[in-house]
């Protein structure tokens, strides 16, 4: 059996879903509901506070793949993956973490293996407490702001409407980039060397 751990970044609360920097989360949950769609079984969600998440499964064959969504706020979201780790051993590339990234365009996808966090609390908070960098990202565009608005209330700011339409219509390739990530023979293939 083949074990994977997908982890969208956000933070916790409905008043920050839907905010730029819960891309991760939301593209995540977005993804389980067509994973659920297109015949995987999905499990419900149970709430474990040992790793700060909320917890699901998604089999899909011989492939186990647990989901995490955080109970604490971006800047922690490396104990809520140390914390699973520490029951759940996995090799780094068999984990993927999901999140919002100013550093390319909207809606833009990017598989990385490892490298700088770029700024951004949730990623850096992770490398800090596994103590590397060698974690498998999909890194997905927010843009910068195109105008003066401080950096940290743009990402806590939720899309314009012609955000949401733009990132609706990719919707179905991020969705695909997560799942080719755990099943190499998806339309994407694995994305990463």
């Amino acid at each position: 059996m083949k074990k994977y751990v997908v982890f969208g970044l956000g933070n916790p609360g409905e008043q920050f879903s839907h905010t730029r920097h819960n891309l991760g989360a939301d593209m995540v949950l977005a993804w389980l509901e067509r994973m659920a769609r297109d015949g995987a079984d999905v499990s419900d969600w149970n709430s474990h506070e040992k790793f700060h998440a909320r917890v699901c499964e998604v089999r899909m064959g011989d492939v186990v793949i647990t989901v995490l969504a955080p109970l604490v706020f971006m800047n922690e979201s490396g104990k809520v993956l140390s914390s699973y780790l520490r029951y759940h051993p996995l090799e780094r590339k068999n984990i993927l973490v999901v999140h919002d990234d100013l550093e390319l365009p909207l809606g833009e996808v990017k598989l990385q293996q490892d490298g700088s966090a770029h700024g951004h609390n949730g990623v850096r908070s992770i490398h800090e407490f596994l103590g590397d960098t060698d974690v498998p990202r999909l890194r997905i565009g927010i843009s910068r702001p195109a105008d003066t608005t401080p950096v940290d209330k743009f990402v806590l700011a939720t899309f314009t409407p012609d955000e949401k339409t733009a990132l609706k219509e990719r919707e179905a390739e991020i969705s695909e980039a997560i799942t080719s990530f755990v099943d190499p023979l998806s339309r994407f293939g694995r994305g990463l060397g």
